[in-house]
């Protein structure tokens, strides 16, 4: 008899979801080559990615992603990189969000997964728009932190407006 890897009910396919899950913010942050990022950088998006991998629904996932898009943030980077790198992070945040939906050993949902996905491309329409905006409209190129400071701002105001227009209870 051979010894089993994995855990009762979990399949190679689950493992393989979560081993991409893992790979999607590392990709991220290796687009920065042949500039090496800190060696402590690397370090915490690796232990972050691992941990966001085995556990979808941990705030290392949240992160491990600003880990990586504050890397991009500090070094002023606007290149195609950047949007390689957006695509990225979102593909990892929705593939986190459908793994969270149950157990290692509970099959994904097809009709759940193909909804985030769908949430996911429209998350991404407004990166092209922007992208070219920035790179076309401003012949000095702010520095990036002004976009990350505006997009948390935005995402604030999100929360704060969903929170808002919550039906009441009862």
């Amino acid at each position: 008899m051979t010894p089993r890897v994995l855990p009762p009910g979990v399949t190679t396919s689950a493992v393989a979801v979560r081993v991409v899950l893992f790979l999607l913010p590392c990709a991220a942050l290796a687009l920065a080559l042949p500039d090496v990022p800190h060696p402590a950088l690397v370090v915490a998006v690796l232990l972050g990615a691992a941990w966001w991998a085995r556990v979808p629904d941990h705030p290392a996932g949240a992160i491990t992603l600003l880990l990586v898009a504050g890397w991009w943030t500090v070094h002023d980077v606007l290149d195609w990189r950047i949007l390689a790198v957006g695509v990225l992070l979102v593909a990892a945040h929705v593939l986190a969000t459908v793994l969270s939906y149950g157990p290692v050993a509970l099959p994904v949902d097809p009709r759940l997964a193909v909804l985030w996905a769908r949430r996911g491309l429209l998350s991404l329409v407004p990166m092209p728009v922007t992208y070219l905006a920035v790179r076309g409209l401003d012949a000095d190129l702010p520095p990036a932190w002004l976009w990350t400071a505006a997009a948390v701002g935005t995402v604030a105001l999100l929360v704060l407006t969903a929170r808002l227009t919550q039906p009441e209870p009862g």
